[in-house]
């Protein structure tokens, strides 16, 4: 009898030790996405990611909350530290070479028609999209596919007489784009070129390119920071360089149209990713 208890006992340490071992190495996590709905995701914990991995990760832009109670949503890396991330157009480029990308991306389209209206969105059921505003007096749609639907709609639907995509143009700045500063014109489709940093880095802090930095050296590494046309400071001193203390990494959602990734707020610190998502 003893020793059966023993053999329970150490049974049920094994399942308990086991579980603690799982919950360490994997989770769920319940993440937003940017229409405010929330779903679960099963995440592999893990500090160690690579390019076309897709991360949970925390918001940085919650402030006075730590790290583990702040929203979680999800983004692909595509870019580690050391790398140059160049969005041109709508088309990412890492390191000067446009990405071919092997996962399906979703972007923002328009269709048009040039005589009387029609009804948009019975056109459209039947094609795998999210219908948009309906414009130019029921004349055109906006709605946000796969490049691979847009292409089904395009050469299937005869009835519109212009199909295309959606780019912000190079010249327009979206004000809810990283960084907010007078020196950078850019958008979701136009972005960068922007230097992720490797821990220990010399960076130059140039008034001109410190902005681009701006989140890293405060929000992420906990200075104070002031630019202008002129001078750089940090901690109430002048400076022309400075040295990160954590790698980063650049966050980009499949759906383009929702710019709550590194297009809002930079490269994100390595703490900041949750783990790999798993399904």
């Amino acid at each position: 009898m003893k020793t059966k208890k023993i053999l329970i006992v150490v049974l049920l340490l094994a399942i308990i030790g086991g579980g603690v071992g799982f919950y360490m190495m994997f989770g769920f996590n319940s993440v937003k996405a940017s229409d405010g709905t929330e779903n679960v995701v099963f995440v592999r914990k893990t500090s160690s990611v690579e390019i076309g991995d897709e991360v949970a990760y925390w918001y940085p832009l919650e402030f006075d909350t730590k790290l583990s109670s702040r929203d979680v949503y999800v983004a692909r890396v595509v870019g580690v530290p050391g790398d140059i991330i160049l969005i041109d157009d709508g088309v990412l480029h890492r390191n000067n070479k446009p990405v071919a990308e092997d996962y399906t991306t979703y972007s923002r389209y328009r269709a048009s028609v040039d005589s009387v209206k029609v009804d948009f969105d019975a056109i459209l059921s039947k094609y795998d999209v999210r219908i948009g505003e309906v414009l130019n007096g029921g004349k055109a749609c906006e709605f946000v596919c796969s490049e691979t639907e847009f292409e089904k709609i395009k050469s299937s639907e005869k009835v519109f007489s212009s199909c295309r995509k959606i780019i912000d143009r190079d010249d327009w700045k979206d004000v809810d784009i990283f960084p907010s500063s007078a020196f950078f014109a850019w958008n979701k489709d136009n972005f960068g070129p922007m230097y992720l940093p490797k821990q220990g880095d010399t960076l130059n802090l140039h008034p001109r390119i410190a902005p681009i930095y701006k989140n890293i050296i405060t929000l992420f590494e906990g200075n104070d920071f002031q630019s202008d046309t002129y001078h750089v400071r940090i901690n109430q001193q002048d400076v022309n360089e400075f040295v990160p203390q954590k790698n980063y990494y650049f966050i980009l959602n499949d759906d383009r149209t929702d710019k709550r990734d590194s297009r809002m707020y930079g490269p994100i610190p390595e703490e900041y990713i949750i783990g790999k998502v798993v399904w």
